[in-house]
């Protein structure tokens, strides 16, 4: 009997230190479905899984960078709703730099528990790597060609190219306008003034020739007179 009791009693002591939780508390789902574990991420992405439980209060979405011992989170969604089979939230990548990062789903109970799952090796790569440059391929000999006689081609005679002709109003489809009261006006004036113009001429060449008759006459009348006047004096004699 003792043994029993011994045994009894001890059995009794290991459950009030480590109390079995009952199976309510332990119910209940967090699930990252996608993105995948070592997955490369480009800008918005979309989170899914499944956040549920009889005893569900909010779930917590949370990012940190990989490779420290004591990764700090950062929050990107807190929802107070169940999420299955569907969209957790939309994570926007593009402010952050390129590298590894980690996900954490964390689900909080009403009874306190707390249901997490992460996703590890997440490679987000936003922006463009640079383009290494391209060396120069070294030029390879190659081997001559030595030529290959055949018959000598017939020389063709080239025609000189014709010019093409001009392109004439009846051609072009145009229809000569008559031509308008102002045109008709200025081309009155230009022949009026074409008129003045030569009656002008006319009249300047007519006064020189006058002028130049003239000259003409008092040289001769200065010249002669004197000889004219002796030649008559001496008939009188």
């Amino acid at each position: 009997m003792r043994p029993f009791a011994a045994f009894s009693a001890l059995l009794c002591l290991l459950c009030l230190l480590f109390p079995v939780p009952s199976a309510a508390q332990e119910e209940g789902l967090a699930i990252i479905t996608s993105p995948a574990p070592a997955q490369t991420l480009i800008g918005v992405v979309n989170v899914q899984g499944t956040a549920a439980s009889p005893n569900f209060q909010r779930y917590r979405l949370e990012y940190a960078v990989q490779g420290s011992l004591e990764p700090e989170w950062f929050s990107i969604v807190e929802i107070a709703q169940q999420v299955t089979n569907g969209t957790l939230a939309l994570w926007d990548t593009t402010a952050l730099p390129d590298g590894v990062y980690q996900l954490r789903l964390r689900v909080f109970l009403r009874s306190g528990a707390v249901l997490q799952t992460v996703v590890q090796g997440l490679n987000v790569i936003n922006r463009s790597p640079t383009a290494l440059p391209t060396l120069p391929q070294p030029a390879t000999a190659r081997a001559t060609e030595l030529p290959t006689f055949g018959p000598s081609p017939t020389p063709l005679i080239q025609q000189p190219p014709t010019s093409p002709p001009r392109p004439t109003i009846a051609s072009l489809g145009l229809t000569p306008q008559p031509p308008s009261e102002g045109q008709r006006v200025a081309s009155q004036a230009a022949l009026v003034l074409q008129a003045l113009q030569g009656a002008f001429c006319n009249g300047a060449l007519f006064t020189l020739f006058a002028f130049a008759l003239f000259g003409v006459y008092r040289l001769f009348q200065v010249r002669l007179r004197p000889r004219l006047r002796r030649w008559l004096s001496d008939g009188e004699r």
